[in-house]
């Protein structure tokens, strides 16, 4: 008779007993085994059995009734053990040890990661974003603004010239939503403009020195103004704390992103569609307040000559990783020095590796030249046409 050499505990005592497997018929089995000197057998039928595969070094179980359990010495489970009548469990070890299926999983779960990555976690960050109130707005922009706050200095240009900055902004840029605009040395970050989600602008005494127009200045606040209505910081922020995005979405407790955000917000990068988009803002805005395009593109022309990064990154540039090349070596401590040369030397690969420039979260600043320049065109075609 065939047979097979198991594990047999009895559900009466906890001690496991050697025992032996046979088939009786289509529908039972039996288990031998000795207890106290004697030998014993018990029976059991197919619709008694939940077969549980094995799980890493864990061989297979079958479960019985009056907790009765067996255990295989192997994972080799007899032809003859019929296990029709529990088809779901063993159908489900079956498919874990089947080569082609464990790749098609892979693949499978890979692909679904990607796309999660791709257009899930920013759908659903775009959702939470536009869906908090304006006191979280607030809240989270005022921890923001301490942040960045701490990595700047005072700011060393004349009250006059900030205000007349100002006025400006109100008049042509704000459209009714103005944001609070706050002035600060570059300190660490250099010249950079920054955009938070409490509805304010931070500007550096360092880029607006380096524009050569007040032209030049508005539209970089045209630029950051566009950030700000579409919540890019926030939805960038949110976007990379990674999956917890997506448990928020759908439970709406974002109490444990809160203590998190404040530092995403003042550090995270923005994605290049972020960028295009508040490119497009900006040039749009420019072109109905009868400003001429050609000046943000000469900005980010002496932009990239002037500095390494070359970027306006609104709220897209890490206080703890980026400085201004404008800036001294002896003006910065040696960490932030080889974390500047590390960005640097990132942004050159991305430039001259095609598919570096593909990975980069940014647009190169060529490219964002070339696309100033095109609505440069079309617009003084449309007017001649």
């Amino acid at each position: 008779m065939q047979s097979m050499s198991v594990i047999f505990y009895d559900g009466v005592i906890s001690k496991p007993h050697q025992a032996e497997l046979k088939p009786i018929d289509a529908y039972s089995v039996m288990v031998q085994y000795q207890h106290a000197g004697q030998s014993c057998t018990q029976h059991f039928d197919y619709a008694q059995m939940s077969f549980i595969g094995s799980l890493g070094q864990k061989f297979p179980v079958i479960e019985l009734d009056n907790d009765a359990r067996i255990e295989f010495l192997n994972s080799d489970i007899p032809e003859w053990l019929n296990l029709k009548h529990q088809t779901f469990q063993q159908k489900i070890w079956k498919l874990e040890r089947t080569p082609v299926l464990i790749v098609f999983s892979a693949v499978v779960i890979i692909a679904l990661a990607g796309a999660m990555l791709k257009w899930g976690i920013p759908y659903a960050a775009y959702v939470v974003a536009k869906q908090m109130p304006a006191d979280t707005l607030s809240t989270l922009g005022d921890q923001a603004e301490e942040i960045v706050i701490e990595y700047t200095e005072p700011s060393q240009l004349a009250a006059g010239q900030q205000q007349q900055i100002r006025s400006q902004y109100l008049k042509l840029i704000a459209e009714g939503k103005p944001a609070k605009l706050i002035f600060r040395g570059g300190g660490l970050i250099g010249a950079n403009a920054l955009a938070l989600p409490n509805n304010t602008i931070i500007m550096t005494d360092e880029l607006v020195e380096m524009a050569h127009s007040d032209q030049e200045i508005l539209g970089v606040l045209a630029h950051e103004q566009g950030h700000l209505i579409q919540r890019h910081s926030l939805q960038q922020a949110i976007a990379s704390l990674g999956f917890s995005v997506i448990f928020v979405a759908i439970t709406g407790d974002s109490s444990d992103l809160f203590t998190s955000l404040p530092v995403a917000i003042a550090g995270a990068g923005y994605s290049r569609k972020f960028e295009q988009q508040a490119d497009l803002y900006a040039l749009n805005l420019m072109d109905k307040k009868n400003i001429e395009v050609s000046h943000f593109a000469n900005f980010l022309e002496r932009l990239g000559s002037e500095t390494d990064e070359g970027q306006i990154d609104g709220e897209g540039e890490n206080p703890d990783q980026h400085s201004a090349s404008s800036q001294t070596a002896q003006q910065k401590d040696q960490q932030a020095q080889k974390k500047t040369d590390k960005a640097n030397t990132t942004e050159r690969d991305t430039e001259s590796n095609p598919v570096m420039s593909i990975l980069d979260s940014h647009p190169a600043t060529d490219d964002r030249i070339k696309m100033v320049r095109q609505f440069e065109a079309e617009q003084q075609a449309k007017s001649k046409s």
